[in-house]
């Protein structure tokens, strides 16, 4: 259950910041979703937690020694500025050059993509099936790259493959926080884990936002934004970023990174409904590009539940 509230906040991410960047550029949205989330966080962490910023006492010898001896400010930084920010940055990127649908269905080769970061980073190499659904998600992606409809009013923004790679990377940032996270971190909450390593993000996004703003690339608007816009910052900050970060490490600290990511093959269906809400409809060749990805993930993941010992 933890995992599916985080498919269905994550789903309706995606349309929702596609709505906020058609205002607001990617570096102002990030700069407000922090300012938003932190002092809520931090509040969050003070009233639920006795001692904040300590790791609660460890249950066993083996526990205590991943347990960092002192406040682990470093990694705490590394966590949330290439990792968290990373993502935020270039998954709102890939969204505003790719569009909502086009992100859905890149969104489905996630469990590729934690497979591969687990495999670079734990050495446990991917199997026959997990290869079989790489084919499958590169060539139902460039089906879905390519039957796009052509950029309508107010999307000359629109960059095909720009978009998509930066979701890759976006993933690729965010599946590597997810196992250095756990790693890292043994011995915290998963509410500490979320609070610290989002407060950090947004620290590196408040000093990064007046340089960016020096070289002409943030603009902060000169009016209070629309109220739908303000609603949807906030909305954005606290559900599917905080809250749905939070459900998100509360699932991979018991089933792991690439047994969660299984769960996002839900992801695209809310996102996908969203949108067709709000106005975005897909193309046969996106609906046939998604499917094809959707096929060789789901073969992996039979092949996975097939193998394992029961």
């Amino acid at each position: 259950m933890l995992l599916l509230g985080v498919a269905i906040l994550w789903g309706s991410h995606i349309p929702v910041l596609d709505v906020l960047l058609g205002t607001l550029d990617v570096w102002t949205v990030a700069l407000f979703r922090y300012l938003i989330l932190i002092p809520v966080a931090m509040c969050w962490l003070t009233l639920s937690t006795a001692q904040p910023f300590r790791p609660a006492p460890p249950k066993d010898s083996e526990a205590n020694a991943r347990v960092p001896a002192r406040f682990p400010l470093g990694r705490i930084a590394l966590l949330g500025i290439p990792g968290v920010l990373g993502f935020a940055l270039c998954y709102s990127a890939g969204i505003y050059f790719a569009g909502p649908i086009s992100a859905a269905i890149i969104a489905t080769c996630s469990p590729v993509v934690a497979t591969l970061v687990n495999w670079a980073i734990s050495g446990a190499r991917p199997g026959r099936a997990m290869w079989l659904a790489m084919g499958f998600a590169v060539t139902g992606g460039l089906i879905a790259v390519f039957s796009r409809e052509p950029a309508g009013p107010g999307q000359d923004h629109r960059v095909p493959i720009l978009g998509e790679a930066l979701l890759v990377c976006g993933m690729i940032c965010w599946s590597s926080y997810s196992v250095f996270a756990q790693r890292w971190l043994g011995g915290y909450s998963q509410l500490q884990i979320t609070g610290f390593t989002m407060t950090a993000a947004g620290i590196g996004m408040i000093l990064l936002y007046p340089l960016l703003s020096l070289a002409g690339l943030a603009h902060m608007p000169e009016a209070l934004p629309p109220i739908g816009i303000v609603v949807g910052l906030v909305y954005v900050a606290l559900l599917p970023t905080l809250f749905g970060t939070f459900l998100w490490h509360s699932g991979i600290g018991i089933v792991g990174v690439p047994v969660a990511a299984l769960y996002m093959n839900l992801l695209p269906i809310f996102a996908v409904l969203i949108s067709m809400l709000i106005g975005t409809i897909p193309t046969t060749g996106q609906i046939i590009g998604g499917l094809v990805v959707l096929a060789g993930v789901a073969q992996a993941q039979f092949h996975r539940l097939k193998t394992q010992p029961s």
